[in-house]
């Protein structure tokens, strides 16, 4: 799954940013992306499209990283029926107990609920692809996902490119 932060020669290095032809060709997006002000030092950001969505279009994935290990804190739907990435993130933060973390990765297109055990292994999986890359050895990444329920996202990647 790590081919998925391969689309711009940015994410290798862990810099993200937003690619400037995609804005080009999409106005309507450029009032989302600030062109002055402050960030907090010390965390990067970006986003880019790695096919969840089927558009070819719409950025469909989020990272936030930060160059050291910081604390984190999330408030968690009581739900019965938590989705995967419910449940790898609560573990990872109960796991370390607010503290390490290194990242968030979140994708918009497929909420990965209600899809098993496998849905599980691909939580599991997205959040270690940004541990490797942080050159994290227990996981630190929290993961999100928002979209289509029942269905398995990256499902036609895995699990040969994980």
């Amino acid at each position: 799954m790590l081919h998925l932060f391969r689309t711009t020669r940015t994410v290798q290095s862990l810099r993200f940013t937003f690619h400037p032809r995609y804005y080009a060709t999409n106005a309507k997006y450029t009032k989302h992306v600030p062109t002055s002000g402050s960030y907090p030092k010390g965390f990067n950001v970006g986003g880019i499209h790695c096919g969840v969505k089927k558009d070819g279009k719409s950025l469909d994935l989020a990272l936030v990283t930060s160059e050291h290990p910081c604390s984190a804190a999330a408030v968690f739907t009581k739900n019965v029926f938590k989705a995967a990435p419910v449940v790898a993130s609560r573990a990872m933060l109960d796991a370390r107990r607010g503290q390490g973390v290194r990242g968030l990765v979140a994708n918009s297109g497929c909420a990965n609920a209600v899809t098993g055990k496998g849905g599980m292994e691909d939580a599991e999986a997205m959040g270690k692809a940004v541990d490797q890359l942080l050159g994290e050895d227990k996981a630190a990444t929290i993961v999100m996902s928002t979209g289509v329920i029942g269905q398995r996202y990256f499902s036609h990647i895995l699990p040969g490119d994980v």
